[in-house]
Parts: C-alpha cells; sequence; structure tokens
C-alpha cells in the first residue's frame, strides 16, 4: 500500500509543463523499461542500458544496511532466463538533469511485493538509475496502517529537518542524525556526473555559522523501511533554487539519508 505525504508545490509524475517536460518523462520511463523488461525477460544488455556503471542497491537487512554490487547483480541475471516478476512504474519526478522513481514489482510465485526507490540523473544525454534502494512489502493488518503511516512519515521528517535545518545553522551534530555516514551526493556537472563525499561535505559547515538558506520539504513517500523524499532549498545570495532527492532507510528504528542527488535553478523573486 503506498504511503506517501504530498505538500503543496509537488508535481509527481511531471514535475514541469509543457511538452520538454512529456519528452523527458518518455526518456525515464524507457531507463525504467530497460530495468523492469531487462530483470523479467533476461536481458543483461538492457540493465547496462538502465543502470549506471558503479551504481549500488541497498536494502536494510536483520536491521542492517546491505549494500548490493550493481555489476554482480547485473551478472546474476542470466540472459535469455524468464522471470517471474511483473513490474511497474509508480512515479516519476524529475527536475532539469535530477530525477527519482518509485517502481512496484510483483513476485505472484512468493506472494510478494517489492518497492523500488531510484535516483536518476541526465548524464551526456541519457538518463541513468545512479542508486536503488529496495523494500520487500509485508502485508500488514488494514487497520493499522493509518496510525502507523503518520508515526513513520513524522519520524521521516524529523531526519529531513535534522538535514534543512543542519546546513542552515551550521550543526554538523544534526547533519551526522541526518545521514548515514557513507552517503554520497550526486549531481551533473558539464555533463559528466560530480560526485561529493558526504564527510567532505558535512566539513563545510563550520559549527556556528549561518547559510541563508531555507528548504522545505516537498513530498515523502515510503514503505516499511525504504523511503524517497523530496526537499527545496531557496538560496536567495546566489539566486538559486536546489532541488535534492532523497534516499532513505530505516536502520536500527532511525531513519538515515542514504544518497542525495541535486539539481538547481534560477530563483525568480
Amino acid at each position: 500500500m503506498k504511503k506517501n505525504l504530498i505538500l503543496p508545490l509537488v508535481f509527481i509524475f511531471i514535475s514541469n509543463l509543457g511538452v520538454n517536460a512529456q519528452t523527458e518523462i518518455e526518456l525515464i520511463n524507457t531507463t525504467l523499461q530497460h530495468y523492469i523488461e531487462g530483470t523479467a525477460n533476461g536481458e543483461p544488455e538492457r540493465l547496462k542500458k538502465a543502470f549506471h556503471k558503479d551504481f549500488k542497491l541497498f536494502i536494510v537487512d536483520s536491521d542492517t544496511l546491505k549494500v548490493i554490487d550493481g555489476k554482480g547483480y547485473i551478472k546474476r541475471v542470466e540472459k535469455g532466463r524468464k522471470y517471474n516478476r511483473i513490474g511497474k512504474v509508480i512515479t516519476i519526478d524529475y527536475e532539469n538533469d535530477a530525477a527519482s522513481a518509485k517502481i512496484e514489482v510483483y513476485f505472484p510465485d512468493r506472494n510478494r511485493v517489492a518497492t523500488d526507490y531510484l535516483l536518476l540523473l541526465k548524464i551526456q544525454g541519457t538518463w541513468k538509475i545512479l542508486h536503488k534502494i529496495i523494500n520487500l512489502n509485508t502485508f500488514e493488518n488494514v487497520a493499522d496502517l493509518q496510525a502507523k503511516n503518520t508515526l513513520e512519515i513524522d519520524k521521516i521528517n524529523t531526519t529531513l529537518l535534522h538535514y534543512i535545518e543542519g546546513t542552515a545553522n551550521s550543526k554538523p551534530e544534526r547533519l551526522n542524525k541526518a545521514f548515514h555516514k557513507d552517503f554520497n551526493l550526486y549531481y551533473i556537472k558539464k555533463d559528466t556526473l560530480g560526485i561529493i563525499p558526504g564527510k567532505k561535505y558535512i566539513t563545510n559547515f563550520t559549527q556556528g555559522k549561518t547559510f541563508n538558506r531555507i528548504g522545505k520539504v516537498l513530498s515523502i513517500d515510503y514503505e516499511d523501511d525504504a523511503g524517497l523524499a523530496k526537499i527545496q532549498v531557496l538560496i536567495p545570495d546566489r539566486d538559486r533554487v536546489a532541488i535534492d532527492y532523497l534516499l532513505l532507510l530505516k536502520i536500527k528504528e532511525e531513519w538515515k539519508i542514504i544518497h542525495k542527488s541535486f539539481t538547481s535553478k534560477t530563483y525568480r523573486r
């Protein structure tokens, strides 16, 4: 069951308007179909088209973060073998050269549904899946879902506020609460992938120094122990608006930002 918080100014599925937006959505969807159909039909070459060469998969197993190497994941897909899995795209959201997507994959043999949250970046004109987090959904009592939904959204929002307020007010201890210790930031610079190590990023926020940045949570979507969030950060001094897409996992009862991708656009006053 989908559990999300959608706030004003968020456009789920199409986050920009016009013909160009539709074209970008189609291009992103093409990448997602390479992933969905490539895994179902045993087509590793299509998976290579879908994923960035250094992508990884993240999942919580026994309350511990487990990282799966992307190249090994593709190698395990046997060429020509049909896998009984039915995937569908639930949402696509994009801004400029950064995007996120949610996919559900049904496994009839196991009567299970997996939820994938994906970060994508447009690299040299092609959308690539950078990382994905996975949740294997369990089926719960419907009467318990609404209360649990509110509680988990509040917990995720607390993590996001640690990030938003920690960067604005230079509180590195709050950033350490928000981010997993091995997180990275990803962006596009001159049509190539840029990576900022998370530990280096946190050192930019010296204790006591404030920054004129105004953060706002635009959306939260989660399934059990996996989540996706979209953040808007106004930076008036630079006339910029940054958009962050965040992958989150719940590890030992705490929601952590696993990775972040971002883009920016001109801030019109």
